[in-house]
């Protein structure tokens, strides 16, 4: 179906045949169109170089014979296969013979159509003569019979075969000095491509049964497959075929396109049938969006199987009817070619529109510059009202904007006031911007845009996303086209949308954040939360690039960002992502619905950073936050035993009834401890007076840390003493502290710490233990170290007795490397034996790396 400029211009030609001089109002009379309308159509004719003006009042008009192209009606040419076509007219072109060509693409797509169309723009251009063949073979039909196909190719000589009774020549002979179209080729065995080779190189070949004169000629190659080139052509015929063009599915067409390859059908069957069509919007709908597995030729069929049923049950009418009337109709003759929407009018009205209202003083005022520009597309919308196929094409986009539109709201809780009108206007701004180009005259509004509105703009951006592959749209002005969208539909939303003070982020393994995202968003009615539905192995780092992609896309590093997640660590998370914030980051190690959507009311309901920080740290206990910068905010003592987190508790509650509240008391793991002290610089432990630790760790000279068993000596005592009067405890507090400490730490104070093994019996058992380490490896313990010990074993052996690893292999083997370390892991094992197997216990590899540990600095 040609397009609406292509009509006039046939109107024209029809027009000149019967007057020598044709006017505007000759050709709008002829076309039935307004003469605004024919007006622009004939000046896009002329910058093509189709038509020749003359005169000034009136001006008069002649088609421009010369400049007839073979492409000009071919659907996409110029479109969406506008360089294709270019590719195809270069390699036509190129002296002194020009390129062989490979079409590619699905079956039906066209390739033999434009394969036909190339030999005849050759004709035009006058490269070939007009008497030159088209000649056709597909490679399919000899695909099982390879020397019948070289017979077919090639010709042969008297007796070359038996049945040979005459020299024959072949499909190359009979394509001398025009085109030889193979299609199939990938159905060519490799030595029938090879034989190829010479003729596409020498431009000749030898018949076969022919071996001394090769027979020249000057001859054209169109090929085409539907098949993967690298799995079907050899290398070295690719090489020989520089020119390669493909051509897209049906479904992969912008609509427009597909609406005029469906009308192109319709059209031939009303000619064919004598009749007229009024066509139903929601068969053509379901047309236009349906995927078909032959392309174009499923599509022909689709049609006729409709017209023939449509003909079947309305013979007597002159007017056949396709599908259901109740949701509109379009109403195609057999006597004419309906208009496009692709050929918009006003297209420099509407550049010069848009340089008029996008200026800094006048995008502040969002219901000023949505009325302007709502203003101008209802004037062309009243142009495009007698162009029938211009109305369909334009339902055909709203419907699909309607789609996405509603997709849209659910995930981000935006739309929810949208008018059939703002999506009439929307989607005829998106028709403008398919097959045009308007330039700002000063870009930097779109910048003023994007900080005046940044959450709105970000939107819109996310909605182009999504309509970006549907329409086919491209990545030139998709900027302009941006900041429209936010006017038109976004509107009186952007005072909710902006209103919101903080960045709030949902990442997930799965698709668990999109899921609550939708929930949220959709509950509070406005955007709220962003989500990332993340793979289950990416890593901080990746994660972390996520963010600071959507923090650059917000324009914005000075809002504060609250986010929450299922994985990774907390201290990690929060490190990595404050590199990408200017402002307050809250990170929470947790993520339900329930908590996002009590996190996204208090957003809503405007509550300060901090007030949902506290309200978070009160979640569940698996919940964990971080909304500063280091371990704590708060004066802190960090206690960490390596004997477990049990005894760390015993220790912190005895600090917490003497000393004052003020000062808070961490429990850590030891293996945890280390981890963070080597993964943070010195500011994170800020605010941390002391660390008391059962074990020596070096780590930074300024943080004191103290082992806890040093409290029982003076100088400990004394040590401890100092820095808690310093973090303003009172002298009677911190001696009231030591006392319990020393009470804690005699072996009374063990057996105390036992809930259920006899405290004599299992001392003693502790104590032969560690004397066989002394005797073995001539060791002298001293008080403190030995007490360290007995606190050790005799915790360890309980909680190996309520242990889920009692009496199995431990899942994670020691790698042991040292022969020192091998020699304690055997001597351990004979140590321990009897205790084992009084109490059905395993001591595992674990708890012998601990108590390495312990008696490594003894060594």
């Amino acid at each position: 179906m040609k397009r609406s400029r292509y009509v006039v211009l046939d109107h024209l030609k029809e027009l000149v045949e019967n007057q020598e001089k044709v006017t505007t109002n000759d050709v709008a009379e002829s076309t039935h169109l307004s003469r605004n309308v024919v007006t622009t159509y004939l000046s896009q004719l002329l910058n093509e170089g189709l038509v020749k003006k003359s005169g000034t009042r009136p001006v008069f008009w002649q088609p421009n014979n010369e400049s007839a192209d073979a492409f000009s009606g071919f659907i996409g040419a110029q479109g969406s296969l506008e360089a294709e076509i270019a590719e195809c007219k270069a390699a036509v072109t190129y002296p002194p013979k020009g390129f062989p060509i490979l079409i590619t693409g699905e079956s039906g797509v066209g390739k033999s159509y434009l394969a036909s169309l190339i030999h005849q723009y050759a004709v035009e251009e006058k490269v070939i003569e007009p008497s030159a063949k088209f000649v056709t073979l597909n490679c399919a039909d000899y695909a099982n019979n390879p020397e019948l196909l070289s017979s077919v190719l090639f010709g042969y000589r008297k007796g070359a075969f038996t049945g040979a009774e005459k020299d024959t020549e072949g499909l190359v002979q009979q394509a001398d000095g025009g085109f030889l179209f193979l299609d199939e080729v990938h159905r060519l065995n490799s030595e029938n491509q090879e034989k190829l080779f010479t003729l596409l190189d020498l431009g000749q070949y030898y018949p076969l049964g022919e071996k001394e004169q090769a027979v020249k000629v000057d001859l054209r190659f169109i090929f085409a497959t539907t098949e993967s080139l690298d799995e079907s052509l050899l290398r070295t015929f690719q090489r020989r075929v520089p020119m390669t063009v493909k051509l897209p599915a049906f479904h992969r067409r912008p609509i427009h396109e597909r609406l005029e390859i469906i009308f192109d059908n319709f059209v031939r069957e009303a000619k064919n049938l004598d009749k007229d069509f009024e066509l139903g919007l929601t068969e053509i709908f379901s047309l236009i969006n349906r995927q078909y597995k032959g392309n174009l030729g499923d599509v022909k069929n689709q049609v006729r199987l409709l017209c023939a049923r449509a003909f079947m049950e309305q013979k007597k009418e002159s007017v056949l009817c396709v599908g259901e009337m109740k949701e509109g109709l379009i109403f195609l003759s057999k006597e004419t070619v309906s208009s496009t929407l692709t050929e918009r009018l006003f297209r420099q009205s509407f550049s010069d529109f848009l340089n008029e209202v996008f200026v800094p003083e006048k995008i502040h005022d969002m219901n000023e510059c949505r009325f302007l520009i709502r203003k101008e597309i209802k004037k062309i919308r009243r142009q495009l009202q007698q162009q029938s196929t211009s109305t369909l094409i334009l339902a055909s986009f709203v419907q699909q904007l309607s789609d996405q539109a509603n997709a849209f709201c659910e995930q981000y809780g935006i739309f929810t006031q949208l008018q059939e009108e703002d999506l009439q206007e929307a989607a005829l701004i998106v028709a403008l911007f398919l097959e045009s180009t308007f330039s700002l005259k000063d870009h930097a509004v779109i910048e003023k845009i994007k900080t005046t509105y940044p959450r709105s703009y970000y939107l819109m951006g996310r909605f182009i996303e999504r309509i970006q592959d549907p329409f086919k749209l491209g990545n030139e002005q998709i900027d302009v086209l941006q900041c429209l969208l936010l006017f038109i539909l976004i509107g009186e939303e952007f005072q909710i949308i902006e209103k919101i003070p903080f960045y709030c982020l949902l990442l997930s393994h799965g698709t668990m954040a999109s899921s609550i995202q939708r929930i949220v968003n959709s509950l509070c009615h406005t955007y709220l939360f962003e989500a990332f539905d993340m793979p289950v192995d990416a890593s901080i780092k990746e994660i972390s690039t996520e963010v600071e992609t959507f923090l650059q896309k917000q324009n914005r590093r000075d809002q504060e960002v609250i986010l929450l997640f299922d994985m990774g660590s907390l201290s990690q998370m929060y490190k990595e992502i404050k590199k990408q914030s200017n402002a307050d980051l809250m990170v929470i190690n947790n993520l339900t619905t329930s908590m996002a959507l009590d996190i996204g009311l208090q957003v809503q309901q405007q509550q300060p950073f901090k007030e949902i920080a506290k309200k978070a740290e009160h979640y569940s206990e698996m919940t964990n936050v971080q909304y500063f910068e280091g371990l704590s905010q708060n004066r802190n003592i960090i206690v960490s035993c390596m004997s477990g987190v049990g005894l760390s508790e015993e220790i912190k509650t005895i600090m917490l009834d003497s000393l004052a509240e003020a000062t808070e008391i961490i429990t850590m793991d030891y293996k945890d401890l280390k981890q963070t002290l080597n993964s943070h610089d010195l500011a994170y432990f800020a605010n941390t007076q002391m660390i008391l630790t059962t074990t020596d760790i070096d780590t930074f000279e300024e943080l004191s840390i103290i082992n806890i068993y040093d409290v029982m000596e003076p100088e400990g005592a004394a040590l401890v003493k100092q820095l808690l009067i310093e973090n303003g405890e009172s002298e009677i507090a911190c001696d009231r502290l030591l006392e319990q400490f020393l009470q804690f730490f005699t072996i009374e104070g063990i057996g105390a710490r036992l809930q259920f093994l006899n405290p004599e019996i299992v001392i003693k058992e502790v104590q032969e233990i560690v004397e066989k380490y002394q005797q073995y490896y001539e060791l002298t313990v001293t008080g403190r170290d030995k007490l360290n010990l007995y606190m050790h074993i005799a915790l360890m052996i309980e909680r190996m007795m309520v242990s889920s690893r009692r009496g199995e292999e431990s899942h994670v083997e020691e790698k042991i490397s040292d022969a020192q370390r091998k020699e304690f892991y055997s001597v351990s094992r004979n140590i321990f034996h009897a205790v084992e197997r009084k109490y059905n216990i395993h001591v595992d590899d674990y708890e012998l790396s601990l108590m390495y540990e312990l008696l490594n600095m003894q060594f």
